[in-house]
């Protein structure tokens, strides 16, 4: 289990996500927006996705049904990045330049459903690429 790469790039998807639920980041600045639900919203969506990736590591003796599972998750996370993003625009707080330079720790905030978007699709090809062996060690036999 531990072996496969995609448990790694699993495991670091869900602490990604884990770490964008569970940190006081850029939540408190929606507060007194009038889109204050899109807080509670996007951070409940990243631990419950984050909860995902971890169990869908112990998928893996059923490779296809994982494949489809880490394929639900990309899409939960699309779904998240849109409200979590589109909360941050509507609220007037996505930028990020000041007169004083760049904000680097928006740019963090807004880079993380990007990451973990990422490490489920590098998931998603070794989950892939397995499948792939395991047909043609089938062929062989």
């Amino acid at each position: 289990m531990i072996q496969r790469i995609q448990s790694v790039y699993l495991l670091l998807a869900g602490l990604v996500l884990l770490w964008l639920g569970l940190t006081p980041g850029p939540w408190h600045l929606l507060e007194s927006a009038p889109y204050a639900w899109v807080g509670p919203v996007a951070r409940g969506l990243a631990v419950l996705l984050a909860i995902g990736a971890v169990v869908i590591i112990f998928q893996y003796r059923r490779l296809e049904r994982q494949r489809t599972l880490v394929v639900f998750e990309q899409v939960g996370v699309l779904l998240m990045a849109v409200v979590y993003l589109g909360g941050l625009y509507l609220g007037g707080m996505l930028g990020v330049r000041s007169e004083h330079g760049i904000l680097w720790d928006r740019v963090l905030w807004i880079g993380l459903p990007v990451l973990a978007y990422l490490l489920l699709w590098l998931a998603r090809r070794g989950i892939e690429r397995d499948i792939a062996l395991i047909r043609s060690m089938d062929r062989l036999r």
